[in-house]
């Protein structure tokens, strides 16, 4: 009965909200309009808040952050479908950066990166109930050009009421820059309420938005964003392990109603040896039209498994303990299909494995990470991949196809049933990651990381390699 007392409000709440998350209509700006009009009972409940002290509220409220300033030098190399003087087609594995190279929008396209990011997160927790939220700003380098090489330029006629005449206007030879100030990305917002907690069982909820990787363990997928409800709880065998488990629903495309599942189960700290054990599954499969009224779409045909341990030892290095984590995972994807272009062969399988040691809290600490990357082409979504990837310079997804009536036939590139597959997109790839974290004060670090990949299977989407040489400057508080 006690647990029936706790769970009622909150199984109403979430009634109402699955009603209203499930039964999706697309909104007019008048709608939109009508709709952030909030009701006379919620305004009040929302302004008696305001009017709390913040000396109040400060026993309650956190607010952290951080500043980071990065520079990367990326490397990429892989099959570009170009034409020659006479419009035939062919395939050529070459450099995609740096040179005289370009990206998909014609512009250069260099090997340096450079990007400033600021972090703003509060976190606001009372009784059984929290709310998190998190703003990242996060924008390339550089000053603030008039980047575009061509306009109009107005002529007036002559009192200036009017303007009769537009000519082209050349503006390649003006001031570029690559800075942008306007890039602001709303990471997180939830709310999350404890429906029960005895000291040794605790069942929450959450809803709202993070990233799938902030609750579900992965080095490979889950790096896509959760916008939906999420499921927690927690238990504990006494001398034996402590266990949790969770389970969530997810929107993925609204217009279509579509939305995912993903569940996860994990045993931690197994009789006090420093083993954790986890198994997960996700399901992203679209059953029916998308948005482009194609049926089941290939690119969301992903049902996976995933099986991932950790053993955390602190031995003793120079006379200080240092904890040290080896980690792995194995993944396979159940609804793959052997298809022509994975040559009739299922590529639905993924893995990693690495070592962690040390960790950083303050000053004088370090932390070094290194580990290993399988992903098969079809594993992991082209938008869930995880760790290092390809770089994927042109943007491609390996559902992407071209019709070759388009293209003439007396091309030379391989094609199936009248269409020409790139087979190009964020998996297909096998490499190394290599991160070092030193803290210079307490708040202060430098981050350096250098990773590479190359194709796992070069006959699908061709020969391929990349690599990231990445430090960053960072300053948490």
């Amino acid at each position: 009965m006690k647990l029936v007392k706790y769970l009622m409000p909150i199984l109403m709440a979430a009634g109402f909200t699955s009603a209203t998350i499930f039964a999706q209509q697309q909104e007019t700006s008048f709608e939109r309009q009508l709709n952030e009009n909030d009701d006379q009972s919620l305004r009040e409940f929302v302004q008696s808040k305001d009017n709390i002290d913040i000396k109040k509220k400060s026993k309650n409220l956190d607010i952290s952050g951080d500043i980071r300033f990065e520079w990367r030098t990326i490397r990429e190399k892989g099959v570009a479908l170009y034409a020659d003087d006479s419009s035939k087609f062919y395939e050529d594995y070459r450099s995609l950066r740096g040179g005289s190279h370009v990206d998909a929008k014609g512009l250069p396209i260099s090997h340096n990166d450079f990007d400033v990011e600021f972090n703003f997160k509060l976190k606001y927790s009372f009784g059984r109930s929290w709310a998190q939220a998190h703003l990242q700003f996060d924008n390339p380098a550089g000053l603030r050009g008039r980047n575009d090489c061509s306009g109009k330029f107005p002529i007036y006629n002559k009192h200036g009421s009017e303007v009769i005449k537009s000519l082209p206007r050349n503006m390649q030879c003006c001031g570029k820059g690559s800075g942008e100030s306007n890039l602001i990305n709303l990471k997180r917002a939830y709310i999350g309420y404890n429906v029960y907690a005895d000291g040794k069982h605790r069942f929450d909820m959450e809803i709202g938005r993070r990233k799938l990787d902030d609750v579900f363990d992965s080095e490979i997928q889950f790096s896509s964003r959760f916008d939906g409800v999420l499921l927690k709880f927690a238990s504990a065998i006494d001398e034996v392990m402590d266990w949790y488990w969770e389970g969530a629903a997810f929107v993925v495309d609204e217009r279509v109603n579509h939305f995912g599942y993903v569940t996860e189960i994990g045993i931690l700290n197994l009789f006090d040896t420093g083993l954790d054990l986890r198994y997960s599954f996700i399901d992203w499969k679209k059953t029916g039209i998308n948005r482009c009224h194609v049926h089941n779409p290939l690119g969301t045909q992903f049902t996976n498994s995933q099986i991932s341990f950790a053993y955390t030892i602190e031995p003793e290095i120079y006379c200080k303990r240092i904890p040290v984590e080896f980690y792995g995972g194995f993944l396979i994807n159940h609804a793959a299909k052997a298809k022509a272009i994975t040559h009739h062969k299922k590529k639905n399988l993924a893995a990693y494995g690495g070592v962690y040691i040390g960790q950083v809290h303050k000053e004088g600490d370090w932390a070094l990470d290194i580990e290993y990357i399988y992903v098969q082409a079809q594993a992991v979504s082209d938008f869930d991949v995880g760790s290092i990837g390809r770089g994927n310079l042109v943007n491609d997804d390996f559902a992407d196809y071209i019709e070759t009536s388009h293209l003439p036939s007396t091309s030379d590139y391989s094609s199936q049933n009248g269409y020409y597959y790139p087979a190009r997109g964020n998996a297909n790839f096998k490499g190394w990651r290599f991160e070092f974290l030193y803290a210079i004060t307490d708040n202060f670090s430098i981050d350096t990381i250098y990773e590479f990949s190359r194709a796992e299977d070069s006959r699908i989407g061709g020969r391929h390699s990349y690599s990231d040489f990445e430090l960053e400057a960072i300053y948490a508080f």
